[in-house]
């Protein structure tokens, strides 16, 4: 009985000092560092209204005010996410960004995000076919190449604050953060 308990105990010995020896040596043994935030320029979302008579009337106070909660809704998402150092592209003083028409230039938001020192360009619509009836977009370019790396979007109903938040906090977490989370995970260490 005692033999098996000093044995026991031994090897209990054994692998705590296995253990610490591995986690000392996991730096030198390849385990790579955590990847440092990726520079995102988070531009001001926009409207693209599509309802009747939306064109005709322009966006109007109380969508602007939601535009603006909703922009600082997805930068502090973003930056929470630990995967992205916010870049605020309203800071810009293209012309694109001031008449809030990126989502119309062909990407040429990736050039902006380029010239305020990002390594990424966010921009995000809301696209209104009616009061009921609305669905939000987003696009992440390559501030380099231009070259589109994510376009995610979702539905929704009702031009609330409350519907407007929960789809941009839904496709921030569920096509963007998770995913690039799970990738990182997979990636095999260096």
């Amino acid at each position: 009985m005692k033999v098996r308990t000093l044995a026991s105990g031994r090897l209990q010995q054994l692998l705590v000092l296995g253990a610490f020896l591995m986690a000392l040596l996991a730096p030198v043994t390849g385990r790579s560092e955590p990847k440092p935030p990726i520079k995102l320029a988070v531009f001001d979302f926009e409207l693209d209204d599509f309802s009747a008579g939306g064109p005709l009337a322009g966006e109007s106070p109380v969508e602007t005010e939601m535009l603006r909660r909703v922009t600082a809704l997805a930068r502090e998402q973003l930056a929470q996410s630990g995967l992205f150092e916010i870049v605020d592209g309203s800071a810009s003083a293209n012309e694109m960004v001031k008449t809030h028409w990126l989502r119309k230039c062909n990407g040429c938001e990736a050039n902006i995000a380029r010239d305020l020192g990002a390594e990424m360009s966010f921009i995000a619509f809301f696209r209104k076919i009616s009061v009921m009836e609305q669905y939000l977009e987003f696009r992440i370019r390559d501030a380099r190449t231009g070259a589109l790396i994510n376009a995610s979007q979702t539905d929704l109903r009702g031009e609330t604050d409350e519907s407007w938040s929960r789809a941009i906090v839904w496709l921030i977490r569920y096509r963007l953060v998770e995913p690039e989370l799970a990738r990182r995970t997979r990636e095999p260490s260096r």
